[in-house]
């Protein structure tokens, strides 16, 4: 039983941990239409060229970008105290004043470029780092760095350790080496660990090629997760629902989800509730169905 509910849990707990991302996201957004941003949230890009002879051109376009500041924030401030009638004249401008916010941004990264001081890292990726560097105090940002990696070291063993022994068990044992003794199947799950910190490490390495690292996490997970989730919940709480209806429906409901990812352009939060939604509706149906001389397992 407790295993079946840290099982649930660890499930559950993703999908409200993907809004609490992305709130903190808008939060962070929020924060930098009324605090000044930095001209450049890659520092060590933009110190670089600062020390590369590009300090003047740089620094014009600080000031430009300060002065559009100061306008879009006060313009942010008028819409907010709009009324409807003027409400559509204070869009257009704040629109105008994004747009020449984004224009600077585009020139500034230019003129990095034009001292090779390594352009193509994506900006995106650098703003909450420089919100914690500089907002947060010190001892605070030492704390918060040795949170993340404690829990990227805990959450990377979990995982490789789980990847290792699940592969040794249910895959290299009844497919490979069926009657090996239990040294054997601890050296191979070790060696399969391994294989997987190695395919991980391989992922890594080209993760600089995603635009932004956090929202591509997000997005992979939604992909995945819905059906995830479904699988537990049906399995748990669904009644007179065997084990193949559920493992058919949560393969359709990915497939679902691939296609819906492929040839739509919704936002990729819902794929986690139509995932689950789907294997929800698409268990009891196939075990009405096709599955209908299936005995249900007692006690379910």
């Amino acid at each position: 039983k407790e295993s079946r509910l840290g099982l649930l849990f660890n499930a559950a707990v993703k999908v409200p941990m993907q809004f609490f991302i992305l709130l903190l996201g808008a939060l962070v957004f929020m924060f930098y239409q009324f605090e000044k941003p930095p001209a450049y949230f890659n520092q060590p890009a933009y110190q670089r060229a600062m020390a590369s002879g590009y300090a003047p051109q740089l620094e014009a376009l600080q000031t430009q970008s300060d002065d559009v500041f100061t306008q879009k924030r006060a313009a942010i401030r008028a819409l907010s105290s709009a009324s409807s009638s003027e409400r559509d004249q204070a869009t257009t401008k704040l629109r105008e004043l994004d747009a020449q916010a984004h224009e600077l941004r585009n020139r500034t990264k230019a003129v990095l470029g034009q001292a090779g001081a390594d352009p193509k890292s994506k900006e995106s990726d650098y703003v909450f780092i420089t919100f914690i560097l500089q907002q947060m105090p010190h001892g605070i940002v030492g704390l918060l760095i040795a949170v993340i990696l404690c829990a990227t070291m805990s959450a990377t063993s979990a995982i490789l350790n789980a990847l290792g022994s699940t592969t040794a068990i249910d895959f290299y044992r009844p497919l490979i080496r069926p009657h090996a003794t239990d040294h054997h199947y601890v050296v191979a799950a070790k060696a399969l660990t391994a294989a997987w910190g190695l395919m991980a490490i391989g992922v890594a390495s080209f993760a600089s090629l995603v635009e932004n690292l956090i929202e591509a996490g997000n997005i992979l997970g939604s992909v995945f997760y819905g059906s995830i989730l479904g699988l537990f919940l049906a399995g748990f709480f669904i009644r007179r629902v065997s084990g193949s209806p559920v493992f058919f429906a949560a393969l359709l409901a990915q497939m679902l989800v691939f296609v819906l990812f492929a040839t739509t352009n919704i936002g990729y939060l819902w794929y986690n509730f139509i995932g689950c939604a789907a294997v929800l509706i698409l268990a009891p149906v196939l075990q009405q169905t096709i599955f209908r001389g299936t005995e249900v397992p007692a006690g379910v």
